[in-house]
């Protein structure tokens, strides 16, 4: 048997549910708002940082990250191809987001997914040794300083066409490491963390 509502009770029935779904987007709203800042921001951070800039001036780069004293520029060091764009894929990766949406008794609950520091180590691979990562790299060391030659004239036996790995050392000096993803990350998941804890009732 069913249940007979009076055109009353329908009206009221429909106008809760007319005014949660518009609740629902009005959460939905206000969330995209409050975080588009903080993934601006983090965007804006990772496109400025030295080491950035540096990688994405390709061959011709100055050594504005400090990291190889001054000697060549990280594009040429690490070895990626000429005409390679690494920071392109990175950047793609940390483009990515999505918040979910969780209903609570008397609010929304919203929890935000970006990458890991993981998965940003597993997406940029030294183009030489596979398991890698130069981003990690620029964190904690990258090796060779000390065989690293570089040339204003392009050599045809190098990846990036500009620099190699020389079999004795030619100077001294080490890689010096810098902050990098892990900064920027660290920074970024705890502006997040914060918009996460807010109850939108």
């Amino acid at each position: 048997m069913g249940l007979k509502l009076s055109n009353k009770e329908f009206q009221r029935i429909e106008k809760q549910a007319t005014k949660e779904s518009s609740f629902k987007q009005e959460v939905r709203q206000v969330a995209q708002r409050e975080f588009d800042p903080i993934y601006k921001q983090f965007l804006s951070n990772f496109d400025s940082h030295p080491v950035t800039m540096e990688i994405k001036g390709g061959t011709s780069a100055t050594n504005i990250s400090k990291t190889l004293g001054g000697i060549g520029n990280l594009f040429t060091y690490i070895g990626f191809a000429e005409g390679s764009d690494p920071i392109k894929n990175l950047r793609d990766l940390l483009k990515f987001y999505n918040i979910q949406y969780h209903n609570r008794k008397n609010y929304i609950s919203i929890q935000i997914e970006v990458p890991t520091k993981e998965e940003v180590f597993i997406a940029t691979p030294m183009p030489w040794a596979t398991g890698r990562s130069w981003a990690r790299g620029i964190e904690r060391g990258i090796s060779g300083l000390g065989q690293y030659l570089v040339k204003s004239k392009r050599m045809g036996r190098s990846r990036s066409g500009y620099a190699i790995e020389t079999q004795a050392p030619i100077r001294g000096g080490r890689f010096s490491n810098t902050s990098y993803i892990s900064s920027l990350l660290k920074d970024y998941y705890k502006n997040i963390k914060k918009l996460e804890k807010k109850a939108f009732s």
